[in-house]
């Protein structure tokens, strides 16, 4: 998601955790078999929904790396209070109360994500975390419940279909249709929306251009549910296997936007401007079609290296790349934009580095100068 400061992530975990134990409504629950006690007479009881829940989310997976399963395990509760469908965190949750010896738990956890359509048996047998309950009765009744699961619903494929998908589009403030203008493609990070991305995208920032925005074609139920339109560049939780499939389909969608776009108006060159899981979706477009590409912007993402050749990275080596990282961001390393620079400048790409103060977020002053990055070009 799009955050506008680090500190109000770090308030938010703070809130959120606090909202577990006593929390603006939720006091006295047990078990989840008592309703919240929302009073909607009292001033601002609805605030919960400024809360940034991804904030809980990353803290515990920051904890459950480092080993601290017992905080782990406080931050995905927290999270989960207030969205019990994410399939990803109950998971990890199960993960935790494994390590900490609870296999009746992590037993019970498991099932109800299987329940909730994370049925993957195979993930299971290789995850090293259940290796301490892996000899208890709780665990063995799973993995056969489990089996019988996945072989009733039987493999899992893919095929693409009609569908109409939606972006933003904005005009330069004194738009002339006999003019070409640079068209700037903005790519929301997982989670987030088109609406999202183009608001961080100032238009002082990018006078002159035309802006489109569209939105991942994969809706995130498990945060939609809760706070809106969320969305993924990519089907969640997809076997490995139908990766190629889908990064095709996705870069695919992302070019038939740029088409749609300059043929309604005129344009000059294609920037794809990518935050977090969208720079990834930024790179394999431009590897698809390097000769409809002039441009990546990459904010907080990574090269998805092991998705393309080195034939289609030679191809693309004229496009001019851009690479911009928060020195604080806690979700996706720095390490991540040091990699693809030196992978891609390795390949002959002109890349523009830089770093920002800040965590996992796009200030506008970046935007800024992403925007004077592409007014520069010759």
């Amino acid at each position: 998601m799009l955050t506008t400061t680090s500190s109000r992530a770090a308030t938010a975990v703070a809130l959120s955790v606090a909202l577990l134990l006593v929390g603006a409504g939720f006091a006295g629950q047990t078990g989840g078999s008592k309703k919240a006690d929302f009073d909607p007479k009292k001033k601002d009881v609805w605030r919960f929904l400024d809360d940034d829940l991804d904030a809980v989310r990353i803290e515990g997976g920051k904890a459950q790396q480092r080993g601290d399963y017992k905080t782990a395990a406080q931050q995905y509760l927290a999270y989960l209070y207030r969205d019990g469908g994410d399939v990803r965190v109950i998971y990890n949750l199960a993960r935790c109360y494994s390590r900490m010896g609870d296999a009746d738990a992590a037993a019970e956890l498991l099932t109800r994500a299987a329940e909730r359509g994370f049925a993957h048996p195979e993930l299971l047998k290789g995850d090293k975390d259940f290796d301490p309950i892996r000899e208890s009765r709780a665990f063995r009744n799973h993995e056969k419940a489990l089996a019988t699961l996945s072989g009733a619903l039987g493999q899992t494929l893919a095929v693409s279909g009609p569908r109409v998908n939606l972006y933003r589009l904005r005009l330069p403030a004194a738009y002339d249709a006999t003019k070409a203008y640079p068209l700037v493609v903005g790519l929301h990070g997982n989670g987030s929306n088109a609406d999202n991305l183009m608001q961080s995208m100032p238009t002082d920032a990018f006078e002159g251009m035309i802006c489109a925005a569209p939105e991942g074609a994969y809706p995130r139920t498990d945060l939609a549910s809760m706070r809106g339109g969320n969305f993924s560049w990519y089907l969640p939780d997809a076997d490995r296997a139908l990766w190629p499939v889908i990064d095709a389909l996705t870069s695919e969608y992302i070019l038939r936007v740029v088409d749609d776009v300059s043929e309604r108006h005129r344009v000059s060159r294609v920037v794809l401007l990518g935050f977090s899981q969208g720079v990834s979706a930024a790179y394999l477009a431009a590897m698809k079609r390097p000769d409809r590409v002039a441009g990546i912007v990459a904010f907080a993402g990574g090269f998805p290296r092991t998705s393309v050749t080195p034939e289609q990275l030679k191809a693309a080596s004229h496009i001019r790349v851009m690479i911009a990282h928060g020195t604080g961001d806690s979700q996706v390393g720095v390490e991540a934009s040091e990699r693809a620079r030196d992978l891609l400048k390795q390949a002959g790409y002109r890349v523009q580095f830089e770093t920002f103060d800040g965590g996992h977020v796009l200030p506008p002053d970046a935007m800024r100068n992403a925007g004077e990055w592409i007014r520069s070009w010759k």
